[in-house]
């Protein structure tokens, strides 16, 4: 049976590196995706959910564990057009455990990463459905536009919610991010990713 060419096929994913600051950041020709959230907001799981894979993205239950720039190589096809892309994962914020100093040194590393790489085409916002979002999500939004660079928001968990919970959910978030219900896209277990695959890819002029 021939395989439907809406659904995205990955074919290779990999971590690459770790980057604790931009000057760490190893050369390379693909466009990148960026995805950011508050901490434990779901980032490694949804990329690993977005990849196919089960362990690509490492998944802590310890808030504020990625605190460095992780980049993730990803080829593969949709809608049987190739694609090779740079996914990278950042650093969550909002974890207030950790010292003053590194939330400091976390939040200038993600700033710096939005206004000054130049291969950055996109950027994931991940919104868990429980939290409408707060300053630090809004930011993140508008240094997005001030930059030029498109600010995807995902809404994760979702299935955490009963089914009548979850338009209400969606719909309330994209209200507070200033956005209508279809710009918002969601995830969680059973939902499949070709819908933010879709979304993305064309943003990268792939």
């Amino acid at each position: 049976m021939k395989a439907d060419p809406k659904i995205t096929e990955v074919r290779n994913a990999q971590f690459l590196f770790g980057a604790p600051n931009l000057e760490a950041i190893r050369r390379h020709p693909l466009p990148e995706v960026g995805f950011i959230g508050r901490s434990n907001v779901g980032k490694s799981s949804f990329i690993n959910r977005l990849c196919r894979r089960k362990q690509l993205a490492r998944v802590s239950g310890s808030p504020g564990s990625t605190r460095e720039l992780n980049f993730y190589e990803v080829e593969g096809t949709h809608s049987e057009q190739a694609f090779r892309l740079m996914l990278v994962d950042m650093p969550g914020f909002g974890f207030a455990k950790l010292s003053k100093e590194v939330r400091e040194q976390i939040s200038q590393l993600s700033v710096s990463f939005l206004q000054d790489r130049r291969a950055l085409k996109a950027m994931v916002l991940l919104n868990d459905c429980r939290r409408l979002p707060e300053a630090d999500e809004r930011a993140i939004q508008a240094v997005c536009a001030r930059e030029g660079i498109h600010c995807l928001i995902v809404v994760t968990k979702i299935d955490v919610l009963r089914m009548s919970e979850r338009v209400r959910s969606v719909r309330e978030i994209a209200k507070a991010y200033g956005l209508e219900e279809g710009d918002v896209l969601v995830t969680g277990e059973g939902v499949s990713p070709d819908a933010v695959w879709a979304r993305l890819l064309p943003l990268l002029a792939l």
